[in-house]
């Protein structure tokens, strides 16, 4: 099929024959470019590394992404009124480094200020554990900034979900409340930084930041830049000579790799400083309706227990002080039981639940059933060799709505016993 159109030869008008796909390639090329101008458009741009602007790409990595900035934070500073900084995130957070290191920043730079440090860490959890303790572990306490710091330990697989839960829960606190994200690096993300690629997790919280305007500061290109460059060793168990080894293990930083934390994350600050004036956070539909902004911790004394269970003694009790700090900071309190059969019942009205405790050895089962469902078995094995470290697992998750739970001990080695702590619950408990 073909049509005509008129043309134009030395002023002379002229009928000129065209293909009928012409015109559908030439449609074609202008909805492309359209929607590339489009996407350009779309993707939020703004202050960056070093005070320059760029493009907020959640698949690409940037060290710094100003956003709305600290303003609420950074004006009680200026005013000498004191200020409370949560930091909340997992080992790498816990340990001596990145959060006391940044704290005594902060100090020297307001020194007649009066600022208190919130430590919310907690070994060997992400966001999917930290949706459930904010409000206890971090907003009672009446944060001015809460770190979040969760990139390397992961979500379980309920990452968008937890962190935009998150936000919201400590907006819904307080929306003078300011957040800023921090994403430390692991031996496995270092090649797609390397190329500047954000690891999947961080492209998941790259997304939430630019919907809620909220910083991010990526401690990963830094390392990747001197990794790459030489003059860093990302991981080794001896002194390399004219070397700074970042890691003995691919994961936690030594004393050297949190001073490099801490410079970049001062840098930051003062880039990120002037940007906004006091204000409170907008609150906007959430991206994802059902995020865990419900999300609570329900202890383990308040749930329905089949006879056979006892309160743990914490200061005596040798499996629950074997591991202590985080045992406590995740069970806190425990009930165990001796024998197969013995059952927690559950009912709360979310979507999913999830269940703490301290696993031992090998072969221990539990047994779940959730409503009218048959049930299913988790294996609770202990992977680590060293100590006996707290757990914790949730349930897949179920339609919004009112749901009963059976955990039923399944199967548990001679000599053994099964402890379990605090109920994890998206939603509320019943």
């Amino acid at each position: 099929m073909t049509v005509t159109v008129a043309a134009q030869n030395e002023g002379v008008p002229s009928l000129r024959i065209y293909p009928l796909t012409f015109f559908f390639s030439l449609l074609l090329m202008l909805m492309t470019a359209t929607a590339k101008s489009d996407n350009a458009q779309s993707v939020p741009h703004g202050l960056i590394t070093g005070g320059a602007s760029g493009v907020y790409d959640p698949a690409h990595c940037e060290e710094l992404r100003v956003r709305d900035g600290l303003p609420n934070f950074f004006a009680k500073l200026r005013a000498g009124k004191p200020v409370r900084i949560a930091y909340l995130g997992g080992s790498i957070t816990a340990a001596n480094g990145w959060r006391p290191k940044t704290l005594a920043w902060f100090r020297a730079q307001f020194p007649d200020v009066q600022i208190t440090e919130i430590n919310a860490a907690i070994s060997g959890t992400g966001s999917d554990y930290g949706a459930v303790r904010v409000a206890g572990d971090v907003l009672d306490q009446h944060p001015d900034l809460v770190f979040m710091e969760h990139r390397v330990n992961g979500g379980g697989g309920y990452e968008a979900k937890s962190v935009e839960g998150i936000v919201r829960q400590i907006w819904k606190r307080d929306p003078r409340i300011d957040i800023c994200l921090v994403y430390t690096i692991s031996e496995g993300m270092l090649s797609n930084i390397e190329a500047g690629i954000e690891p999947g997790f961080g492209a998941v919280m790259e997304n939430i930041a630019n919907a809620y305007g909220i910083p991010s500061i990526d401690l990963g290109p830094e390392i990747a830049a001197r990794a790459k460059a030489g003059s860093l060793i990302f991981r080794s168990i001896e002194p390399v000579e004219g070397k700074l080894v970042f890691s003995h293990d691919g994961v936690h930083p030594g004393n050297e790799g949190h001073e490099i934390y801490r410079d970049i994350i001062a840098r930051s600050m003062l880039t990120i400083a002037p940007v906004g004036s006091p204000r409170e956070h907008i609150l906007r539909p959430p991206l994802a309706s059902n995020c865990w902004e419900t999300a609570s911790l329900a202890p383990i004394g308040n749930v329905a227990l089949s006879p056979g269970w006892a309160p743990v003694d914490p200061k005596t009790d040798a499996v629950y002080r074997d591991d202590y700090g985080r045992t406590n900071a995740m069970l806190r309190g425990a009930e165990k039981c001796d024998n197969a059969g013995e059952t927690i019942t559950v009912h709360w009205n979310g979507t999913t639940l999830g269940f703490s405790d301290i696993p031992q050895g090998a072969g221990t089962q539990v047994e779940v059933a959730i409503d009218a469902a048959a049930p299913f078995t988790i294996d609770r094995p202990q992977t680590e060799q060293a100590h006996r470290y707290a757990r914790f697992f949730y349930l897949p998750e179920q339609p919004a709505g009112e749901h009963t739970a059976v955990l039923r001990i399944k199967t548990l080695p001679p000599g053994i016993s099964y402890y379990a702590g605090q109920i994890l619950v998206i939603g509320k408990a019943e």
